[in-house]
């Protein structure tokens, strides 16, 4: 990959300023050619220094099913593709839409294939939807493979959107009770423990307990929350740099009361849709699990679908691969073993997607009837705490008082 800042006189005479990402050095001028381009200057950039030009506007998954729609519509008609996506790109409002499709239109006219042309861009399209392009192309069904990779990249964002609902919620419940319960330790309980201490009152053993959380909380709260955010920032960086880590921290995550139920039926769905679809464009299933595999953001999964590509590589069956690793549930392990045995596994994928995309859409749907017997527990168990340590100091106080 060559990168070359150019500045160029475009058609209306005005002077721009872009960066190219070129294949090969000698590109360059035909590329400026076919963008109607006069160049002014023209910079070979260092690989090293390619992070600085990247494009600042992101294209959204949504404009990506957007293209992918139209591109349906261009081969549909038999437009040529590479005009079809130099109409688009002079519609585009998104710079960074408008240079893409324009590079890819180009790429197209010199000779790439579709599936070649974007593969710059795969971290936009995905690894799967390119591998389709290619099957479409090999298969003459790219008209059909553009249609079904936008469909499902609609599922899929939907799905994404519908798991990230119902996780806002929990997040936002916790959150507002650890504030509320900050506030009462550092705010609201040393002004009321205080009173105690000035009558040299005897305290219970729960109000000991509190006045220790409480002072414990105004002096290492600062500390506490500096040390969360370290916390943080060091589990980020070793769940990049290690394999293993990650593999045992997705592992925790997918155990935890409600949000491991959400991520693991979602990564369900996930795995379920994008098979179906590899196997439905005509992809065998050893390269199609091989896409998978990188396509995955959950490490236990990708590990999982690592060693059962490596099993059918052997010569097991898809279910039984599945079944050794005991990730995927039981359902899922029996639909699929329906499917091999009756030859109809794009079907059985199809509804194990659909089955858990509802069960994801459910959750959504119910999160806070389900929480809530939590953090009516939670909170319970706070206030009794605040009760039983100050109702008995608060009644003595009184009495007290009322003696004088």
């Amino acid at each position: 990959m060559v990168i070359y800042y150019v500045e160029a006189i475009d058609k209306d005479g005005k002077k721009i300023k872009k960066t190219f990402r070129l294949e090969k050095e000698e590109d360059v001028f035909s590329l400026l050619e076919f963008l109607g381009l006069t160049p002014v200057k023209i910079k070979k950039i260092p690989t090293v220094l390619s992070p600085f030009y990247r494009s600042r506007v992101k294209i959204k998954k949504k404009d990506i099913i957007e293209i992918l729609e139209n591109l349906h519509l261009i081969v549909k008609s038999g437009l040529p593709l590479n005009v079809g996506l130099q109409d688009l790109a002079q519609d585009a409002e998104n710079d960074a839409i408008r240079d893409m499709l324009m590079d890819i239109a180009f790429k197209i006219q010199v000779g790439y294939q579709l599936s070649e042309a974007v593969k710059p861009y795969r971290k936009y399209f995905s690894d799967v939807v390119v591998s389709l392009f290619k099957i479409g192309e090999e298969t003459g069904s790219l008209e059909r493979t553009l249609k079904d990779a936008a469909e499902h990249l609609k599922k899929i964002e939907d799905l994404k959107a519908k798991a990230k609902q119902a996780l806002i919620y929990p997040a936002f419940a916790f959150v507002s009770i650890l504030i509320a319960m900050i506030f009462w330790l550092v705010y609201v309980l040393p002004k009321i423990l205080q009173v105690f201490k000035d009558f040299n009152m005897q305290l219970p053993i729960t109000t000991i307990i509190i006045m220790k959380m409480s002072e414990y909380t105004q002096k290492y709260i600062l500390l506490v929350f500096a040390g969360l955010i370290v916390l943080f920032i060091l589990i980020k960086i070793l769940r990049k740099k290690s394999e293993k880590f990650k593999y045992y921290t997705d592992k925790l995550i997918l155990r935890f009361p409600i949000f491991g139920n959400i991520l693991l039926n979602f990564n369900y769905a996930f795995f379920a849709e994008y098979i179906k679809l590899m196997i439905a464009a005509g992809l065998p299933l050893y390269q199609a699990l091989e896409i998978m595999e990188g396509a995955m953001g959950n490490e236990v999964f990708k590990r999982a679908i690592r060693d059962a590509r490596e099993k059918i590589a052997l010569g097991e069956t898809f279910s039984q691969a599945l079944r050794e690793n005991q990730v995927f549930s039981p359902l899922i392990l029996r639909m699929i073993s329906v499917g091999e045995q009756t030859g109809q596994l794009e079907n059985q994928l199809e509804y194990i997607a659909d089955y858990y995309y509802q069960k994801v859409d459910y959750i959504s749907q119910n999160i806070a009837k389900m929480i809530e017997p939590i953090i009516i527990g939670f909170l319970g168990i706070f206030m009794l705490l605040l009760v039983l340590g100050l109702i008995g100091p608060i009644y003595q106080l009184i009495s007290n008082t009322s003696r004088i």
